[in-house]
């Protein structure tokens, strides 16, 4: 999803900054131009990094599994930090701590997938 996003928006920020040097603002057009071409580029780079999560997750590799555990306390902690935010809403914490905890329940508590992920 995130490499058709970064295609769509490479696309469209460029055809949007050609229409409007088209009507003679060229200074608008480059700071279009560029800011499309950090959005895209952010978006192809996190589109790359999910696809080689999942295809070394789809193929049981040891890294896959210790890197999605460690994004997985990475995203606990920000949830769990957002409660020092003065306006922080309890309910959409508690909802965003949910998935991340199955996740690792689901990684390190299930012997059969810590079998799969560590079988020699």
């Amino acid at each position: 999803m995130e490499l058709l996003f970064g295609v769509l928006t490479f696309a469209g920020v460029f055809s949007l900054a050609h229409v409007i040097i088209m009507h003679g603002h060229p200074v608008t057009a480059r700071v279009l131009d560029t800011l499309g071409g950090i959005l895209g580029g952010i978006s192809i780079f996190s589109g790359i990094v999910t696809l080689i999560f999942a295809w070394g997750l789809w193929t049981l590799k040891t890294w896959a599994f210790w890197l999605v555990v460690a994004l997985e306390v990475f995203s606990l902690i920000r949830h769990l930090l957002e409660f020092a935010r003065p306006d922080h809403s309890t309910v959409a914490i508690v909802l965003g701590l949910v998935l991340p905890v199955v996740i690792l329940l689901y990684l390190l508590v299930d012997p059969n997938v810590r079998a799969a992920f560590f079988r020699r």
